[in-house]
């Protein structure tokens, strides 16, 4: 049998997703997908895996990918309206609960699951639910015809043939365009710098006394690992990982504002990173060809190579938790990176 998903976990946690963006979906027709229309997706989609017929073609996956041959027979394939975090539980325990009138533009995007006999797999589709935001994009002028839906990030966890079938059936169904989600070393910073940032701030976006923000950095960051890579010539050196302990991660952040070399305050763990590893290696970490390849700690591993690994937040109870909040700003900033919106900017997602 295949191993049963904790009710409890929302499907963004504790799961390594490799990240694509994905250019609007051509729906055509003015309704919004929902559970009923997404049935008929995931039954088409299972013909393709079971190797059935689709348009007087055999599109099924090639009896060679070693890896599905280990996984046992196919089970089941589900394709559903993803709720938002807060409706997930009940959403999940109330028996016979199949609501056909949720629709993904009321929810956070669309679940897909694959289940085999000694395995699932799984793909998510997020919405990009920025309607305030003035930045303008092409993606979003795009979403505004009523034909097309705009799911610009998606995240999965499937073996690089399911993956290539699955996004196959999305461009040939959807007319959309997708390819992997690369992320600079200032994203990965940057995202760092944030989730500090976010976990900092009370409820009301007040910053917390210096005992309760260091007592939360330690509690959640944990141990912080930074991966640096080199794009050098001959270069013989090609790694260095950092680790920082727990304990130095509040000492870090506030050396870095004493320093005083941000004009804004954005970075001051970087900025004590920095001098930190010049001083005592002689390395230039702001050298154009010293670049930060993953960023790993208690909260959230994400990785250059388009790569992303969420904890679930501990107090799963406590919707307005500095980790919940941001836990839900990473994503919405790479939804937004995504679509190529400010946050990317120039060096930002590629």
């Amino acid at each position: 049998m295949a191993p049963e998903a904790s009710i409890q976990q929302y499907p963004l946690y504790n799961t390594t997703f490799s990240l694509h963006r994905v250019s609007p979906l051509y729906i055509g027709t003015h309704l919004p997908l929902n559970n009923t229309n997404l049935r008929d997706h995931a039954r088409q989609f299972r013909d393709i895996l079971t190797g059935e017929v689709l348009r007087g073609v055999r599109v099924g996956l090639a009896p060679e990918d070693d890896t599905l041959s280990r996984v046992g027979a196919l089970q089941t394939v589900t394709w559903k309206v993803l709720p938002e975090e807060e409706a997930w539980a009940a959403d999940e325990t109330e028996p016979g609960n199949d609501d056909t009138t949720t629709v993904l533009t009321s929810s956070r995007g669309m679940l897909v699951t694959v289940t085999y006999e000694k395995m699932t797999y799984k793909a998510i589709l997020l919405r990009d639910d920025r309607t305030s935001d003035p930045d303008t994009t092409l993606g979003s002028i795009r979403e505004g015809m009523e034909e097309f839906q705009h799911f610009p990030l998606l995240l999965s966890k499937m073996p690089g043939p399911l993956r290539e079938t699955f996004t196959d059936y999305l461009a040939t169904t959807f007319d959309t365009r997708i390819s992997v989600l690369h992320l600079s070393s200032k994203y990965l910073t940057d995202t760092f710098e944030h989730y500090i940032s976010d976990l900092s701030n009370d409820e009301d976006g007040e910053l917390m006394d210096m005992i309760d923000r260091s007592r939360t950095l330690r509690t959640i960051i944990k141990e912080t690992l930074f991966f640096i890579g080199f794009d050098l010539p001959s270069a013989s050196l090609k790694t260095i990982d950092i680790s920082i302990a727990r304990e130095d991660l509040p000492r870090m952040v506030a050396r870095g504002k004493k320093l005083g070399r941000q004009a804004d305050g954005a970075s001051p763990f970087f900025d004590a990173l920095a001098a930190y590893v010049k001083g005592h290696m002689a390395l230039d970490m702001r050298h154009e060809g010293v670049k930060i390849v993953r960023v790993a700690c208690g909260a959230f591993v994400l990785g250059a190579e388009g790569k992303i690994k969420l904890t679930q937040p501990t107090s799963s109870q406590d919707e307005i938790s500095p980790q919940r909040r941001a836990t839900r700003r990473l994503i919405n900033d790479l939804v937004a990176a995504a679509v190529g919106g400010a946050l990317a900017g120039k060096e930002g997602a590629t």
